[in-house]
């Protein structure tokens, strides 16, 4: 997956969701906020980092799995 992925989190729920269904998929993804990166599938590590800010997923898998990702996230108000 060579794209970014805008998501956003309003509240906890929502980073405890995005874990769940990035945990569906096969391969590593990543979490950006300027600088920092951290594994998207961490619900630790990506609330070490300030929610409010925009932020963007990139990833490795396959590419008929980028579709279904990208609807899930959306139908969950998370990209």
């Amino acid at each position: 997956m060579g794209e970014k992925i805008p998501v956003q989190f309003s509240n906890v729920g929502d980073v405890s969701k995005f874990v769940n269904i990035l945990s569906t998929f096969e391969g590593e993804f990543d979490l950006y906020c300027g600088r920092y990166c951290v594994d998207a599938k961490s619900i630790l590590g990506i609330m070490t980092m300030d929610l409010r800010n925009p932020m963007y997923l990139c990833g490795n898998c396959d590419s008929s799995d980028i579709a279904q990702l990208v609807s899930t996230l959306r139908a969950n108000a998370l990209a």
